[in-house]
């Protein structure tokens, strides 16, 4: 039996139930708060006052492809090609030193062959004219121009200004073509009046891949 003087003893002490700690409720409170400013910015949005995306750069080292344009050959435009000037001039025949009289010479023998006593009367021919000068007979025509004598540019003189007979000198270029031969060019180096038959008319003759008809 206890005694009745002492004081009752104390009932025995439990532990205190644990609650969270400082840390714990720091996390909860953060995400709640990012939850919340994830709400607001989505609202945002939908209303239309967050500004747009901004452009996506590629990443380094990647090229993208220069856009098509209409006169691409890929978009179906015509586009303009090199090389789609004239042909090639017509080449060279034949080239050498002549001396011009009064026989003539055939052009479409290659290379030109002199007239001689069985084949007097090719064209051209040189003859004397007047007290001094020489002239070239023949479908002839002088070339003016600055440049050199061309094919073309000779076959379309002898088209338009042609003669029967020019009178030339040292320093002349004279195109020439006898019916259906090789157009050709005379450079004449020097005329000789008081030689040969009826005067002489030396120069470096050329004729051409191109004919004067057809």
């Amino acid at each position: 039996m206890s005694d009745p003087t002492q004081p009752p003893s104390s009932p025995p002490a439990f532990p205190a139930p644990a609650g969270p700690s400082r840390a714990k409720l720091w996390a909860a409170g953060a995400a709640v708060v990012s939850a919340i400013a994830g709400v607001a910015s989505a609202i945002a949005a939908f209303s239309g006052n967050s500004s747009a995306p901004a452009a996506v750069a590629p990443p380094t080292g990647v090229s993208l492809p220069a856009p098509q344009t209409a006169s691409s050959p890929a978009a179906g435009g015509t586009g303009t090609g090199a090389g789609t000037g004239a042909g090639a001039p017509a080449s060279v025949r034949w080239s050498g030193k002549i001396v011009l009289g009064l026989e003539g010479i055939d052009l479409t023998q290659n290379p030109p062959r002199r007239g001689d006593g069985s084949t007097f009367g090719y064209r051209p021919a040189a003859a004397r004219s007047g007290s001094s000068s020489m002239t070239v007979k023949g479908t002839a025509a002088l070339w003016t121009d600055a440049s050199a004598p061309t094919p073309q540019g000779c076959k379309d003189l002898l088209a338009t200004q042609s003669r029967s007979e020019v009178t030339v000198a040292e320093g002349d270029s004279v195109c020439l073509v006898n019916e259906k031969s090789p157009i050709a060019v005379l450079k004449v180096t020097a005329t000789r009046y008081d030689e040969g038959t009826y005067g002489l008319v030396e120069g470096e003759l050329t004729t051409w891949n191109l004919r004067g008809t057809g």
